[in-house]
């Protein structure tokens, strides 16, 4: 990947990688709550010559700059992604948003739908903000605690299991890589959107397509709450990826990009 580098952006204090193929849209990856910009790097190497992409590290995670709120929502991480667009010149985007991510996604198009063509949600973290508030409590309280007293190495290793359907060491070394990036603020910030907010509340507003990958092993984002969601909003189509778990895109990449690129090119599946 020497040819996508890390960048930083000074205007929304975002790093990120971007290629420099010119287009009219550009294909943005956002990443889960345990996850960050490296991850995708097979959806990144395979659109790399096929289309303009661009893969952000959320606020508090890479060198990204934290939230500045302290309960921050999906439309305040999304205002972070408006200025890196906006400051690299991009007009129109195809969102893939994974886990945490699919929450920013759904914010994002609700709030910009000019801006969107397609909006692809996978492995969707749906949020707590629905939930009651012991339960908000738990999750804003759960990673943080588990990040301090493991660390993101050791993280990565425990949960590796849980997050891949195949956990091979060149995936778990990645994980690794990964985790240990986050930082405890990063990682709080995110925690609280995730307990506090709602995809639901977004989701009601959008009036185009929703596409929803999901894993048919994942036990972190399970399919029958895959399908609750598809239920609750008629718009939103399922595509089912087999043995893959909550991290679909790094368990079966040629897959997940195949879906992709048949999603955004409009081609059917």
């Amino acid at each position: 990947m020497a040819h996508l580098d890390k960048q930083y952006d000074s205007a929304s204090e975002i790093e990120f990688i971007q290629n420099h193929k010119q287009s009219d849209e550009t294909i943005v990856f956002l990443h889960g709550i345990s996850s960050g910009a490296d991850s995708w790097i097979k959806q990144l190497d395979y659109f790399a010559d096929k289309a303009s992409v661009l893969a952000w590290s959320a606020p508090g995670y890479g060198q990204s700059a934290p939230m500045q709120e302290q309960i921050p929502t999906a439309l305040d991480y999304s205002r972070r992604l408006l200025t890196l667009l906006e400051s690299s010149g991009i007009k129109r985007v195809s969102l893939v948003g994974h886990s945490l991510g699919a929450l920013i996604a759904s914010g994002f198009t609700a709030e910009y739908p000019q801006m969107v063509n397609k909006v692809i949600l996978a492995n969707a973290a749906q949020g707590y903000g629905e939930f009651d508030q012991a339960k908000q409590d738990e999750v804003a309280q759960k990673r943080p605690k588990l990040l301090k007293e493991l660390g993101g190495t050791e993280m990565a290793r425990q949960r590796s299991h849980a997050l891949l359907f195949d956990a091979s060491d060149d995936k778990v070394k990645l994980l690794e890589q990964i985790m240990e990036q986050i930082s405890a603020e990063g990682f709080e910030k995110s925690s609280q959107l995730l307990a506090r907010d709602s995809m639901h509340h977004y989701l009601d507003q959008i009036d185009k397509p929703v596409d929803l990958i999901y894993g048919a092993e994942d036990g972190i984002t399970p399919p029958r709450i895959m399908f609750e969601i598809a239920d609750r909003h008629k718009n939103v189509s399922l595509h089912p990826i087999e043995s893959a778990s909550h991290l679909s895109y790094l368990d079966q990449p040629e897959r997940f990009n195949q879906l992709l690129l048949s999603i955004i090119k409009g081609n059917g599946l």
